[in-house]
């Protein structure tokens, strides 16, 4: 039986007003699902979900969403639950005795939204003046309650700049905290912001190479980067096989990142049993480009990353767009030396992501 890492954004509600923001444009034309609806899926299609992380919009805004982990853990203990936040959990729990308790017994993990170390930076790109303080309290609180804590940011020109990645790398190791790195994607078509935030091949290997002499690679949970800098035997491609995303209307797509219509038009929790039934043959079948035929690492990498070859490519049969090939580059890059010995998260193996620690 597969068991699935779920992405589960509950709620479309969100408190802030990011620059970049990959799901605003579903978010602002969908309808949430409800506490029934979330229940009724869970109980259907618990022995098929290994954890779920809740992310998308901000969860902690909704009080159902805390009644709802309180379930699941209740019913459900092994289901392993996560939680990425933009900082404002900490500000629903730390006021209220009820919700505290439910978020220690329930959530095993979060995701803390960080992506400039400079606060002032960090609130504008976000589109909140408390963004920055949010963020670090939760830090505190998660420390303090030892919690698995991970700052996580996104991956463009301003944010990969070797003082930001120290300031952030600073904050973690004040907090405990592991470093994740997630690449921006071109989720919207809105040209201008793309352009803007799409990270340039150069700077992106820069900065890895940066991070690996100054700090350590925990994983390169990414099927393309992983298998260049590493060339360890199981980083693999999940999207759509062991990982799948469910979007607040209740859509099941393959991946955070491929939600538009496309991807979103054949299952959702409503469908009975619906889990049993999942099958995204695009991905679960998809072809090695022919370009890769003559690539030492062909078949472990296998093209690259499903989303990024979908988002830039709009098809399989085209090499991900950070292959050093592709960039007129050589693939044999200084090999790094990763500390995994073990799954470090719920999102190693369910997102393209990379995990670093001081």
């Amino acid at each position: 039986m597969r068991k699935y890492n779920v992405g589960w954004g509950i709620t479309n509600a969100c408190n802030m007003n990011c620059k970049f923001c990959y799901s605003k444009d579903t978010r602002h034309s969908t309808s949430d699902t409800t506490l029934k609806d979330w229940i009724k899926f869970v109980d259907e299609n618990h022995e098929y979900i290994d954890s779920i992380n809740y992310g998308t919009g901000e969860n902690a805004i909704s009080n159902d969403f805390f009644k709802f982990i309180s379930y699941v853990r209740e019913n459900y203990p092994s289901i392993t639950q996560s939680l990425t936040s933009n900082g404002y959990i900490y500000e629903r729990v730390s006021k209220d005795p009820e919700l505290y308790d439910i978020y220690k017994k329930s959530i095993d993990e979060v995701d803390v939204s960080l992506d400039f170390a400079i606060p002032e930076k960090h609130n504008f790109f976000r589109g909140q003046p408390k963004a920055y303080d949010w963020a670090i309290n939760t830090l505190k609180m998660l420390q303090k309650d030892k919690k698995t804590a991970t700052i996580v940011f996104v991956g463009f020109e301003e944010t990969m700049t070797p003082e930001n990645i120290d300031g952030l790398f600073e904050i973690a190791k004040k907090y405990d905290a592991l470093i994740r790195l997630n690449i921006y994607r071109p989720v919207s078509d809105n040209k201008e912001i793309n352009k803007k935030f799409i990270l340039s091949y150069k700077t992106l290997m820069s900065a890895l190479e940066y991070i690996n002499e100054k700090y350590k690679v925990v994983t390169l949970s990414d099927v393309l980067l992983g298998n260049i800098y590493t060339r360890e035997k199981d980083i693999k491609e999940n999207t759509g096989i062991d990982s799948i995303r469910i979007l607040p209307d209740g859509s099941i797509c393959p991946s955070t990142y491929l939600i538009t219509k496309d991807f979103r038009n054949k299952y959702n929790i409503k469908q009975e049993n619906v889990l049993s039934k999942v099958k995204f043959e695009d991905f679960i079948e998809a072809p090695i480009p022919e370009k890769c035929k003559d690539c030492e690492i062909r078949n472990k990498c296998k093209g690259g990353v499903y989303d990024r070859r979908m988002l830039w490519n709009k098809t399989l049969k085209e090499r991900d767009p950070y292959c050093p090939f592709e960039n007129n580059d050589d693939i044999n890059k200084k090999q790094f030396k990763t500390l995994k010995k073990k799954r470090v998260s719920v999102h190693d193996g369910y997102l393209p992501t990379m995990f670093f620690k001081n």
